[in-house]
């Protein structure tokens, strides 16, 4: 099982797995998702940086590591 989240993972962030925040994908779903400065105000894609992502996955890591595993159980049966 850690094995297929590692590969959704891998699938979402790309080569940027380690540096999620300069995937084009990661960055284009948290500025949908809403992710905001210390102000309140949203961010854009091109305003992210690795401290607002890091902040958002320590945020929201366990919604996160559901969304992983899930995504790794839809490809198992695919």
């Amino acid at each position: 099982m850690w094995l297929r989240i590692i590969v959704v993972a891998w699938r979402i962030a790309g080569p940027q797995l380690l540096c999620p925040w300069r995937s084009p994908l990661v960055r284009w779903r948290l500025e949908t998702f809403g992710v905001t400065d210390g102000q309140g105000r949203l961010l854009s894609a091109g305003e992210l940086d690795a401290r607002h992502c890091l902040a958002f996955f320590g945020q929201r890591r366990r919604e996160l590591a559901r969304f992983l595993r899930w995504a790794a159980l839809l490809s198992l049966s695919a």
